[in-house]
């Protein structure tokens, strides 16, 4: 899509979520040149295999799978999950359900198939879509529909005669994503065609900067910040590699091969991009990275930038209930990011506090709860009025993090407010210790701080999972060196078994979520038994593990 063409898209006040696709389509005069290109083929509901996508392939297979939907009883209003292996399917059935008015309920395909049943019946989905990778036959109480059921060309019930729905309300429904669901069902985030266009709108006039642009998109599919990157990439008609396989190895294969100049991902997309042992310079067409939701550690972006060294890494601070990045911090090879420092608050942004527990605003440098002010605020959790309610401090939003601002009008997160640490002598932030030890301890890929419970006293064992870069050994009791250089250790009085360092060999043991994200409150709650698994003998797990005894 040429300049003028996104500027006339950019005035079209009725844009958004729902609508995007057709709205850019009416614009575009090259609708039959592919723009997007597919790892994993996706196949209609006719039995076609896509590779490729062009405006006008687009349209017509988000016709037929709206026909599809409809033989299958699904109507306006609906809420359909569609629980779906990675690759592009998700974004392809969130357009089809939107151009019916219908409302879809993202579901990560590596959630098991027992909690998206849980899911489903708690928030009374119409039906969930699942394919040949996801598919489960337990006996249920939840309508299944089968995504590779073909329907015979001619033989379904033809769209209704307003399709496709353009005209969404602001406040209309338009997706619903769930939360990483560690430690119960997920919460059910929901999304509206307005509220979750706030920011999007903008990259029409900014994210296209020459015109060989073209990206890989790492986010998990499944995710918000997955839908908007490919959202963006329609509106703009931006070349765009859609990966199924978020792994580093592959990650690094497809930069390789497309050439991308911009590459999106997660946090964990970056740590794993470090553990592959790329040389300077392999990612040589990159001039832009592009981070959302956990802030990355430092270490990572420097080890990142030295792949492109003409790249620059903008870190977008923001949860899934905040809907769009809220802060941005840009590192450049040469001027990488403090620790935990998220930058400023976007243009959008109407307000940030850092507040007490009783929610008291606090001054400059002193540490709290992030509050947040913003027109891209979800509207709540689906079906769950009092848990949006506990979300809300008066008109912000608590993000569940923990940080500080300095005086210069800079944030800085210093770790999620559940994963603090009660240390004998005050608390501990886990990803602030996290980026200390990586500073300081020669050959460390990648460490965890985690602080499983220790009874019968009402505090926390501090725990250092230390994962090493290829070929390194490390000892775990330089570890413990470095920890007792921290203020709430650095005293004679320590009790024993107040620290502990394990080294683990493989990070792959250390449990994640469906987004790839540590599951610290499971590590918490596990790690008991994996001591106790390695004090058996059993080095499965943890190579050597060293206490402050």
């Amino acid at each position: 899509m040429d300049h003028n063409a996104r500027a006339m898209l950019y005035n079209v006040s009725e844009l958004g979520c729902g609508n995007f696709l057709f709205k850019a389509r009416e614009l575009s005069a090259t609708r039959d040149v592919p723009f997007l290109f597919l790892e994993r083929p996706f196949v209609s509901p006719y039995g076609e295999d896509f590779v490729s996508f062009s405006y006008n392939t687009l349209y017509s297979t988000v016709r037929s799978l709206a026909e599809w939907y409809v033989s299958h009883g699904i109507v306006k209003n609906d809420v359909v999950g569609t629980y779906l292996s990675n690759g592009i399917g998700h974004f392809m059935h969130y357009l089809a359900l939107n151009s019916l008015g219908a409302v879809p309920a993202i579901i990560n395909c590596s959630l098991s198939p027992a909690t998206v049943r849980s899911y489903a019946k708690q928030h009374r989905l119409k039906a969930v879509v699942v394919d040949p990778d996801t598919r489960f036959d337990e006996a249920s109480d939840i309508r299944l529909i089968w995504a590779n059921d073909w329907a015979p060309a001619g033989n379904v019930e033809w769209v209704p005669g307003d399709w496709p729905i353009v005209d969404h309300k602001p406040d209309a429904p338009v997706m619903i994503c769930h939360s990483s669901g560690t430690t119960n069902v997920p919460k059910a985030i929901v999304y509206t065609h307005a509220q979750h266009f706030i920011g999007k709108r903008e990259r029409l006039k900014q994210f296209i900067e020459d015109a060989s642009d073209r990206m890989v998109t790492g986010m998990p599919p499944a995710h918000s910040a997955g839908i908007s990157y490919l959202m963006t990439a329609v509106m703009l008609e931006l070349p765009t590699f859609v990966l199924s396989q978020l792994t580093g190895p592959n990650v690094a294969k497809n930069i390789q091969q497309f050439k991308p100049t911009i590459v999106s991902g997660f946090a964990q997309t970056w740590t794993s991009l470090a553990e592959q042992g790329l040389p300077a310079g392999a990612f040589t067409s990159v001039r832009r990275f592009y981070n959302t939701g956990d802030t990355p550690h430092r270490k990572h972006v420097a080890n990142l930038l030295r792949l492109a060294s003409n790249a620059r890494f903008t870190d977008g601070y923001g949860s899934s209930e905040l809907a769009m990045a809220q802060f941005e911090m840009v590192s450049t090879p040469n001027n990488v990011a403090s620790k935990r420092c998220v930058g400023r608050p976007r243009w959008f942004v109407q307000s940030v506090l850092i507040v007490d527990a009783s929610g008291k605003p606090l001054p400059d440098r002193e540490v709290g709860f992030i509050a947040i002010k913003s027109p891209t605020l979800t509207p709540g959790y689906y079906n769950q009025p009092l848990l949006t309610q506990l979300g809300k401090l008066n008109s912000h939003w608590l993000t569940g993090d923990v940080g500080y601002r300095k005086d210069d009008g800079t944030f800085y997160q210093l770790d999620r407010s559940y994963d603090v640490i009660t240390t004998p002598f005050g608390p501990l932030y886990s990803l602030a210790t996290e980026e200390f030890l990586l500073d300081t301890v020669p050959g460390v890929h990648d460490v965890v701080i985690v602080g499983p419970n220790r009874f019968p006293l009402n505090v926390q064992t501090t725990v250092a999972l230390i994962v090493p870069e290829k070929d390194q050994a490390i000892d775990p009791t330089v570890v413990l060196g470095k920890l007792r250089e921290l203020e709430q250790f650095n005293r004679d009085d320590l009790p024993p078994f107040a620290l502990c360092a394990a080294i683990v060999e493989d990070g792959g043991k250390i449990p994640s979520g469906c987004t790839g994200k540590v599951l610290k409150r499971t590590l918490r709650d596990a790690f008991w038994g994996m001591y106790r698994t390695y004090a058996s003998g059993d080095r499965s797990t943890f190579l050597n593990v060293a206490w402050n005894t």
